[in-house]
C-alpha cells in the first residue's frame, strides 16, 4: 500500500468503469449524465492542455498534471454541452499553473465523460491503488 504522500483523491464522483490496457495500467471512465466537476487528484503543475478536434457537437480536452514522486495524471474530458463557445478553454487554467488537490479543472454542464489515467515513472499504472476511498461505484 502506498504511503500517505502518494495518495490521491478521485478526479470526479459517480460510477466508474475500469478498462484494462494491454500495455499495462488501466483507463478509468467516469460518465456524467448531467452536471459534474473534474478536479485535480493532488497538488502539481499543469504541463499540457489541448483541445482535441472533433466532428461531433462535443468538445474534447486533454489535461496533464505533473505531481511529486514522479507521478503524472492525464484527464481526457468530453463535454457534450451543445453550443459551447469554440476554443473556450480558459476554465481549464493554463500550462505551468500550480494546482492543489481538489482544484476544479473543468465543469461539465449537460453530460459528458472523463477518461482518467495515472502514470508513475513514465509507465501507466492502476490508479485505484493510489486513491483514497471516495463516493464511487465500480461498474
Amino acid at each position: 500500500m502506498p504511503d500517505e504522500d502518494s495518495m490521491f483523491i478521485w478526479p470526479a464522483t459517480g460510477a466508474i468503469q475500469v478498462i484494462p490496457l494491454r500495455s499495462g495500467g488501466c483507463n478509468i471512465k467516469i460518465t456524467f449524465s448531467d452536471q459534474g466537476l473534474v478536479t485535480a487528484i493532488g497538488p502539481g503543475r499543469i504541463t499540457k492542455i489541448r483541445q482535441i478536434p472533433t466532428k461531433r457537437i462535443a468538445r474534447q480536452f486533454e489535461v496533464t498534471i505533473r505531481h511529486s514522486n514522479d507521478f503524472e495524471s492525464i484527464y481526457n474530458i468530453t463535454d457534450l454541452t451543445p453550443h459551447a463557445a469554440k476554443g473556450d478553454a480558459t476554465h481549464l487554467g493554463s500550462v505551468k499553473r500550480l494546482v492543489n488537490r481538489g482544484d476544479t479543472l473543468y465543469g461539465i454542464v449537460n453530460g459528458g465523460y472523463l477518461h482518467f489515467q495515472l502514470c508513475h515513472a513514465g509507465k501507466l499504472i492502476d490508479p485505484r491503488e493510489f486513491m483514497q476511498q471516495a463516493n464511487i461505484l465500480l461498474l
